[in-house]
């Protein structure tokens, strides 16, 4: 009878989780795991306003698309900044894993940024009940995170979360079953790439397009100093004639290119430190500090903030995917993580 009843529920509803960051969008679905992980992007058609591509597909026509078409980003620093394109890349995403919406809505958990305001929650409430949402309630990505990635939350003192993602830093200490406080810049992954396509400008002259900076920070970069030493060759536009050019660039190039913002998420994460009650020091020494989120993977990035906090840093196995895992967990156990999260009905929205 109760299985009966649980298969009547699964036809009748879905539990899902979505996170909806800066430069990916992830989604779980209760039974399925993580059901979809496609790059944040959507593109536009002028002529009839319409969405014409959304996800791998729009990312596909970044940089290469005709005129009358725009790839745009509906999330920054991981706020929603524009509504109906968020809306629109949700409803096209979601498309591909429901051919008809559940008869009942979906119950949904929603990763958002820690430190968000109450009108930039609201975003993230009202897109998702806009794709079908019944039941909608919120999560700070690094708590997220710290669910995901399995961390004892509930015994230990002074635990450090950090997720690293495209567009923020963002940090959460725990103590005893209790969040003490969260933080977050607004630096990350986009920032890096920002900076190898800078570098390559003022350095060699040649102008190169995002998925070239993504691919050579992605399988060249490096944040901490090593012995390894690679070169590869890109193409590019000259700046001086605008004529495609080949130029060489080397693994050491490509860190010093992203010292900066290297530097602004290592000495973020050392500000957020500073905030923790001095009663935790011990406890965060003992501990160290937990890593997770795409900008995790880059190689070094441990080294890098374990040279600059002194403490020890690790990485979950799966950091790009610690948040939406963690949805996954908070969703399916709210006695014992309804705490860490936020509805419409239990605060007061005030935009």
């Amino acid at each position: 009878m109760k299985s009966l009843f649980r298969s009547v529920k699964n036809l009748l509803s879905v539990d899902m989780g979505i996170d909806m960051g800066t430069t990916r969008t992830r989604v779980f679905v209760r039974g399925n795991g993580v059901a979809l992980d496609e790059p944040s992007f959507v593109a536009v058609n002028y002529r009839d306003g319409e969405t014409e591509a959304v996800g791998k597909e729009a990312y596909k026509l970044f940089g290469r698309c005709p005129p009358h078409l725009e790839i745009l980003k509906p999330v920054e620093r991981g706020v929603i900044e524009n509504f109906e394109l968020a809306e629109a890349m949700l409803n096209g995403l979601l498309e591909n894993l429901f051919k008809k919406k559940a008869l009942l809505g979906a119950r949904i958990c929603v990763v958002s940024p820690t430190g968000a305001t109450d009108v930039e929650k609201k975003a993230f409430e009202d897109v998702a009940i806009q794709v079908g949402g019944r039941e909608v309630f919120l999560v700070e990505a690094p708590v997220a995170a710290a669910v995901g990635m399995g961390l004892p939350i509930d015994k230990a003192r002074g635990l450090v979360c950090v997720y690293l993602g495209g567009g923020t830093t963002q940090a959460a200490v725990f103590s005893e079953g209790e969040l003490m406080f969260s933080v977050s810049e607004p630096v990350g992954g986009e920032d890096l790439t920002e900076a190898v396509i800078s570098g390559i400008r003022k350095k060699h002259r040649i102008l190169v397009g995002a998925h070239t900076a993504e691919q050579l920070k992605t399988a060249m970069g490096s944040a901490y100093p090593s012995d390894r030493d690679e070169t590869r060759e890109i193409y590019g536009k000259s700046v001086m004639d605008g004529l495609p050019r080949a130029q060489f660039i080397s693994n050491w190039e490509l860190r010093e290119m992203m010292e900066g913002p290297l530097n602004r998420i290592a000495n973020a994460i050392k500000a957020s430190l500073e905030k923790a009650p001095p009663d935790l020091a011990a406890d965060i020494k003992r501990h160290g500090l937990y890593l997770c989120g795409g900008t995790a993977q880059l190689e070094g990035m441990g080294s890098l903030i374990s040279h600059v906090t002194g403490l020890s840093c690790s990485i979950s196995g799966n950091p790009q995917h610690a948040c939406i895992q963690g949805a996954e967990k908070v969703s399916g156990d709210m006695r014992k993580y309804g705490r860490f999260t936020t509805t419409p009905g239990s605060r007061q929205f005030t935009g």
